[in-house]
């Protein structure tokens, strides 16, 4: 039974994995794959496929979530996983490039339903969240990492298109592990305890909690996101990079992300909101010597300390979420949307702010932006916090 139990997080931390990679292989090269599969020389349809594909997850995420509260979310995994087969399947029958955005809304509408996966696993991990939410981190990296050194082979086919019939295979096949993992005997016992519906009583589940925490969720994604669209130009044109050393320091953070999962295995929820606001201002301090820094070497420095404690903020605010929410699939599913709506808007933002200002305007407009993401962060978890300790005050002088 031990056996089957250390089985069971590994298939499904294999299944994140191929989502990942799956979901960012050609994303580094969509202005190379379009015109050398269908002709397309604008970039601007580039812009417009990734703005229409970033919508269309801001619009799904909720719609899961909110299924998810009538029907068994592993159900409703199994569905998307199927129809995340079938559209892949129909964008390698691709005839232009409006056919493939059209099959790519379709795909991502379906895509969305993975987020159900991380939060299964999480209300299946009692005690044991901060050790899922640490691992799913590192391997949601690791699977970026993987998926961007391969993703330059990718373009290099003679047929690029038909490494999607690749991609629908790997997704049937998740689909199909999922199938039989939640309908063992010993996933069953793993995967339904019922300390997962006990902890998720204890959650807020109020307006005012989701509009915390979507305020959070948005303000960290777009502030870390900003900098990303013309990264590799800056580096280029400020250090003097290849195309091959700006990769590497793009892929710094991912990098430090898998590093830092000890550290995330040990988040107290105790000292959650201390350490949150530390590792914010270590990461404030990160992004901001990234767009003052003229030498390499503290660049570098500063890509590591960004990373490592983006990594650290991305999972306790996981972590602060699940311990409070009573509805997690669907609150999981609503703040999704909100990260994918920074997601969408840092492309925008950045592109406005290298027209006017500079390459390294986004690392300082990034800064400006974190720095209002901890106050709320400060103001939003020392009001909790300072609410839980009046009420253990108030319970121990009752008694």
């Amino acid at each position: 039974m031990r056996a089957g139990k250390r089985v069971v997080p590994s298939v499904l931390f294999a299944c994140v994995f191929l989502f990942v990679y799956t979901e960012v292989l050609l994303s580094p090269f969509y202005p190379q794959f379009f015109q050398k599969v269908f002709g397309v020389q604008e970039f601007s349809f580039t812009g417009f496929y990734i703005f229409v594909c970033r919508l269309t997850v801001v619009i799904s995420s909720p719609i899961w979530g909110f299924l998810a509260r009538k029907v068994d979310g592993k159900r409703l995994l199994i569905i998307g996983q199927i129809g995340t087969a079938l559209s892949c399947a129909l964008m390698a029958l691709s005839k232009s490039e409006h056919q493939f955005l059209m099959f790519s809304i379709l795909l991502l509408a379906f895509k969305s339903s993975y987020l159900l996966l991380y939060t299964i696993m999480i209300q299946a991990a009692g005690n044991e969240r901060r050790k899922v939410t640490g691992t799913y981190h590192a391997v949601f990296q690791s699977a970026v990492i993987a998926s961007t050194i391969t993703s330059g082979w990718v373009i290099n086919l003679a047929h690029p298109l038909q490494v999607f019939w690749w991609i629908a295979l790997f997704d049937l096949l998740q689909g199909i592990v999922c199938f039989a993992v939640f309908r063992r005997g010993f996933a069953k016992e793993m995967l339904l305890e019922p300390v997962a519906e006990q902890t998720e009583k204890k959650g807020e589940g109020d307006i005012a909690f989701l509009v915390k925490m979507a305020l959070l969720i948005f303000t960290l994604h777009f502030s870390v996101n900003i900098i990303r669209p013309f990264f590799t130009v800056f580096t280029e044109e400020t250090f003097d990079m290849t195309s091959v050393g700006g990769s590497f320091l793009f892929l710094i953070p991912s990098l430090m992300a898998v590093l830092a999962l000890p550290a995330i295995k040990r988040l107290s929820m105790g000292r959650l909101h201390t350490l949150y606001k530390a590792s914010g201002l270590l990461l404030f301090i990160g992004l901001l010597l990234q767009g003052i820094s003229s030498d390499i070497g503290w660049f570098i420095l500063s890509r590591c300390l960004f990373g490592f404690f983006l990594a650290i903020c991305q999972a306790s605010l996981d972590i602060y979420l699940f311990q409070r929410s009573h509805h997690t699939h669907y609150h999981y599913s609503i703040l999704s949307s909100f990260q994918n709506l920074g997601l969408l808007l840092a492309p925008i933002s950045a592109l406005v702010l290298v027209e006017d200002y500079s390459l390294s305007s986004p690392f300082v407009a990034a800064s400006f932006i974190f720095v209002i993401h901890l106050i709320i962060a400060a103001v939003t978890m020392y009001m909790r916090n300072r609410s839980e300790e009046i009420s253990t005050e108030a319970k121990t002088k009752g008694g």
